[in-house]
């Protein structure tokens, strides 16, 4: 029996949960910012306030321009996290096998649990009817069907939103034809320009074209995308998320400073919430990346958030370049507490000039492999670790920050709590 794979796109999602949250947003044009500062940026909106061009990364400055009635509200990642998860388990009762994508998206194997198409679009019709019944009437999501992850996500990525588009073996090409390179996932400015450089001009040439041709140029990766649009399973849905390849918190500070004892603040807890996450999991690092932006460097053009471009770990130590300053620590232990991740970046910001005003901080911690257990034999460890652990278990209990360090006194309004689009909600069971 031919596999039967869904994929479900909640839409507009930051908003529509906003506006599920508070009736009065209803009908109206609502974005969801990181900070409400002219600076912040918009990091969701609802589908009307897109209309007006007011999209993910557009200044809150920019959006008032452009819609005066715009109605912003500051993001509470907990609402998120929470309705997320709610889903989740709904999701959960019509497949052993849901793999959680990110926020707002998430994969069903639906093989075995339907016999054919039909019934899968009527499961799928059923879903839709149950989110906005028991979770929120306010809540739309597109839904794509098909026989591979790819084809399902595709296909839930180009229906209509509230919609739904069933992908069969028997219409690629006409699925295809005249489809932009960058509507596949996995397809970047970048591949679509080595794609171009080759002949490959829309996802209908990238179907047709001889495999071994493209492999030969652009290497695996290049085959894997001409077996992806032609219906080629290249991964199964799992019942869990994959380990995460780096952990890291970024802030962009209110107050552009070379003030260290204000910056060794922010970034203690950045370290904490980057800690905090590790340990969750379970997991130890072997690398950790930091990096300082500078406000008004010369030349430095911002992204369409408005922040640097981060460094590549590893790129820059110590020089003013890209913006800011960027260090790459390989400890010689593996780092699992708060104070093993801070500690060398302590030390690195404490002996280094800053020659302008910071505007962001960002750590993030790479090489991650499960606790091994494992003590060094030429230092005790243990005991730190016990006590990052027991605090953890306190805070999980009473609250985050219930029980903190000296150096986060008085940071409870900085760096507060954020969530990005790509940040899963782990599955309970």
């Amino acid at each position: 029996m031919e596999r039967i794979i869904l994929h479900i796109d909640m839409n507009s999602y930051f908003a529509s949960v906003e506006q599920q949250a508070n009736p009065f947003l209803r009908g109206k044009s609502v974005g969801v910012c990181a900070y409400l500062s002219p600076g912040g940026c918009i990091i969701a909106s609802s589908a009307d306030t897109k209309a007006r061009g007011i999209k993910t990364g557009c200044r809150v400055s920019e959006a008032l321009k452009l819609d005066p009635d715009v109605v912003l509200v500051e993001n509470e990642p907990a609402k998120y996290r929470s309705t997320t998860e709610k889903i989740f388990k709904l999701l959960a009762e019509y497949s052993d096998k849901l793999e959680p994508y990110s926020i707002d998206e998430a994969f069903l194997d639906l093989s075995g649990w339907v016999k054919n198409y039909r019934e899968a679009k009527n499961l799928a019709l059923e879903i839709k009817a149950r989110i906005k019944a028991e979770i929120g009437e306010w809540l739309k999501c597109s839904i794509g069907v098909s026989f591979t992850k790819f084809l399902a996500k595709f296909a839930g990525d180009i229906a209509e939103k509230d919609g739904m588009l069933v992908i069969e073996r028997g219409n690629l090409e006409t699925i295809f034809k005249g489809r932009d390179l960058k509507d596949a996932w996995g397809i970047n400015y970048r591949m679509e320009a080595r794609l171009k450089a080759i002949g490959i001009n829309n996802l209908f040439e990238l179907k047709n074209y001889d495999p071994v041709d493209i492999k030969r140029q652009l290497g695996s990766y290049g085959y894997y995308l001409w077996a992806n649009v032609n219906g080629r399973e290249i991964s199964s849905v799992a019942r869990e998320e994959a380990l995460p390849k780096s952990i890291g918190h970024s802030y962009c500070l209110p107050k552009k400073t070379k003030d260290k004892k204000y910056l060794l603040k922010i970034m203690y807890k950045l370290c904490e919430k980057t800690g905090r996450r590790l340990r969750s999991l379970g997991l130890e690092a072997r690398k950790i990346n930091f990096y300082a932006g500078y406000a008004r460097w010369p030349g430095n053009k911002p992204d369409e958030a408005g922040d640097s471009k981060i460094a590549s770990p590893g790129g820059w130590a110590n020089r003013p370049t890209a913006g800011g300053l960027n260090k790459l620590f390989t400890p010689g232990d593996k780092v699992f507490t708060t104070e093993e991740i801070f500690n060398p970046i302590h030390d690195f910001i404490i002996k280094t000039e800053m020659l302008l005003p910071v505007s962001l901080l960002a750590v993030s911690v790479m090489r991650l492999a499960p606790i091994s257990g494992q003590a060094n034999l030429f230092r005790d460890n243990l005991k730190p670790r016990s006590i990052s652990l027991a605090m953890d278990k306190l805070n999980d209990k009473y609250g985050e920050y219930t029980v903190v360090r000296g150096l986060m006194f008085g940071a409870d309004n900085l760096a507060r709590d954020r969530i990005g689009f790509r940040k899963t909600v782990g599955l309970k069971n």
